[in-house]
């Protein structure tokens, strides 16, 4: 019998067999050796430590107007009625401040004024501003960055803020008030508008908008003299700050305890002496004081549903003069007695 030649068809068949064991040799060396990189890609890294919030970075440069965007839209009016005689005319203050106003929450009623719109340095009554923003772009437990240029920052402080911490909005806000920390109005600045000078243009831009028409900003706590308002104004101003809940709250408090990221609590302390002697009725507002500018308040009054604000601007007694004035309202019937 013939035999077929085999050979040819022999190569042929072990070519395709060495082929075959090639091909299944490389995808088991994949699977050993480049599975682990595939499981890695997929899986989520391990975080190391806790992020308590992620935020976006701060810009490297100030933001422009257009890009910060409008300016919410101020609810109701922020002026007193000028137009009108004093009630509390035949008051006089010894010693006499430079400028200063008694007013009416309600409807702006003046009680009693003095250089009324006359523009003096205003000190820490800057504040009462970059609070009034604060509230607007910042909720209560927003975490905000503290920038080197809040430990720089002289005068009055909150204290124990450390660059590169992240600090709750509504703490900042308690030293901004309650102790008048400029390092907290800085770090509330450059957190709410990339940089300080582009915060004082959101200042002026609101100023503007509230037609606070002798008012000027040029920083966001009072420490330059250039910080300019005049009486009535800054009557405006506050009835736009009482207006709003955060500040009212924080404002009215003698004291607060509060986290700055580490450590012990800090103990703020109003300086506003009104709150510490307990004076009946005192719920606020705000403090300054600077060479240029003197001794400035501005006093909230409330007994009942009555409320009067006080202002008072380059004083040797801020707080006598707001005492005097709230006992005048008393007897004129604006505002009830003392229980």
């Amino acid at each position: 019998m013939a035999q077929t030649p085999r050979g040819p068809a022999v190569k042929g068949l072990l070519a395709l067999v060495a082929l075959c064991a090639a091909i299944a040799v490389g995808l088991a060396f994949a699977g050993v050796f480049g599975g682990r990189g595939d499981d890695r890609a997929r899986r989520p890294a391990r975080a190391v430590g806790r992020t308590v919030q992620q935020l976006p970075p701060l810009p490297e440069r100030a933001p422009s107007q257009t890009e910060l965007g409008p300016l919410p839209a101020p609810a109701g009016a922020a002026h007193v009625d000028l137009s009108q005689p004093s009630l509390l005319s035949y008051v006089q203050l010894r010693p006499a401040p430079k400028a200063g106003i008694a007013f009416d929450l309600a409807d702006g009623r003046v009680l009693w004024r003095r250089g009324a719109t006359r523009a003096r340095p205003i000190a820490s009554l800057t504040k009462l501003m970059t609070a009034l923003l604060a509230v607007e772009r910042f909720g209560p437990r927003d975490r905000i960055r503290i920038p080197r240029a809040a430990d720089r920052v002289g005068g009055s402080r909150m204290g124990g803020l450390r660059p590169g911490r992240r600090v709750r909005a509504e703490v900042l806000l308690k030293g901004l008030l309650i102790s008048s920390g400029n390092d907290a109005a800085t770090a509330l600045a450059i957190a709410g508008a990339g940089s300080e000078r582009a915060w004082v243009a959101l200042m002026n831009r609101r100023a503007k908008l509230l037609g606070l028409s002798c008012s000027h900003f040029v920083d966001s706590h009072g420490l330059d003299p250039r910080n300019r308002s005049c009486a009535a104004d800054l009557a405006g101003l506050a009835i736009r700050a009482m207006d709003e809940p955060r500040i009212r709250a924080i404002a009215r408090k003698r004291y607060a305890r509060v986290w700055t990221g580490s450590g012990k609590k800090l103990t703020l302390r109003t300086t506003n002496h009104l709150l510490r002697d307990h004076f009946p009725g005192a719920v606020g507002l705000k403090t300054g004081f600077t060479n240029p500018a003197g001794f400035c308040l501005v006093a909230i009054v409330q007994r009942g549903a009555k409320r009067i604000g006080i202002v008072v601007l380059g004083s040797k007694d801020s707080f006598g003069a707001a005492r005097r004035l709230a006992r005048a309202a008393v007897r004129l019937g604006m505002l009830p007695k003392a229980t």
